[in-house]
């Protein structure tokens, strides 16, 4: 049986939510990655070659005062984000899995998805659970579940 607290099932809907804005964000930081690499300066001067000869020699690098920095900096956010979007997808999984694994109960299976994976309200749930289902039953339910699980039932 895999364990998982009631505030990780309550948190899925911000767990999805931040999920989408670090993808948002790390989407603007490769962005300025890409406009940092691609704004390189060229000039041509006289000097010695590699071969030593003397010749015309192009130079290129970028204008902006530590480059390197600034990219390394950028590309230590950019894998922040996507450590951070990782541990929100296993918590999304392990909320699944969680509610996946309880034996011998559907209609609990199905309300625990349609309120904390659906994210319904408790009215919708009711509604689309059918005829014999109540908001506040349906509510009820999960609490006594969750309140079960929290005693060791």
């Amino acid at each position: 049986m895999v364990l998982l607290d009631k505030k990780v099932l309550k948190q899925i809907s911000d767990i999805r939510k931040e999920i989408q804005e670090l993808d948002r964000t790390a989407e603007r930081v490769k962005k300025k990655i890409d406009a940092l690499k691609k704004d390189e300066v060229c000039d041509t001067v006289m000097g010695s070659r590699a071969d030593l000869t003397i010749g015309p020699i192009t130079v290129r690098g970028h204008p902006q005062k530590e480059y390197g920095k600034k990219i390394n900096d950028l590309q230590k956010k950019k894998t922040l984000m996507e450590r951070k979007k990782t541990e929100l997808l296993q918590l999304e999984l392990q909320a699944e899995i969680y509610i996946q694994s309880i034996e011998d109960n559907s209609g609990l299976r199905r309300i625990l998805r349609l309120r904390y994976m659906e994210e319904l309200s408790w009215q919708q749930v009711a509604a689309r659970m059918g005829p014999r289902y109540s908001a506040e039953s349906c509510r009820k339910k999960v609490e006594r579940f969750m309140s079960d699980r929290e005693t060791g039932q």
